[in-house]
């Protein structure tokens, strides 16, 4: 039961960190970027409308992602490692994998790896794409989603564990 609690707690941990993915190297919190030269354009010309200075392009240019994606990105990769763990270990005490399409893979940890792997990459590309097509509470969902299934296929696999020793 401790391990189930705090698989969870690092999960919710991780899902809660204050993480900014950016598209360049001029992130900043918000999205918010002023330009040394509109500030001065704006402060040589007072009577200029607003509009002249250039903000709609510094300022509000790109929407940036909620902290949420990453974090829920960072979350997913790590309950994919842990069931990668909990899997192989239990498999070592003599457990056998429940799922059928994964019987034939598990027997090398290696390709049993990189599925875990690959389905992390997959899934936050998927989210990825999603966020730039403008379907941001799509891929919003499909990382929670992800992440609910992951979090039972833990709890599972914690429970397995704890039953072999």
């Amino acid at each position: 039961m401790r391990r189930i609690v705090t698989a969870f707690a690092l999960g919710f941990s991780l899902m809660t960190a204050p993480v900014f993915a950016a598209d360049g190297n001029d992130a900043t919190p918000f999205g918010l970027t002023i330009r040394p030269e509109t500030v001065a354009a704006a402060a040589a010309a007072p009577s200029a409308p607003a509009a002249e200075a250039d903000l709609s392009s510094s300022v509000f240019g790109r929407i940036r992602r909620p902290s949420a994606l990453p974090s829920l990105y960072m979350a997913s990769a790590a309950l994919q490692g842990y069931d990668a763990y909990s899997t192989l270990r239990a498999l070592q005490g003599g457990a056998v994998e429940a799922n059928p399409l994964m019987q034939h893979v598990v027997k090398s940890p290696a390709a049993f790896i990189g599925v875990k792997a690959s389905v992390t990459v997959l899934s936050i590309v998927a989210a990825e794409k999603m966020w730039k097509r403008g379907n941001r509470m799509g891929a919003i969902g499909v990382m929670v989603a992800s992440n609910v299934a992951m979090g039972f296929v833990a709890a599972n696999n914690a429970r397995v564990l704890s039953s072999l020793r």
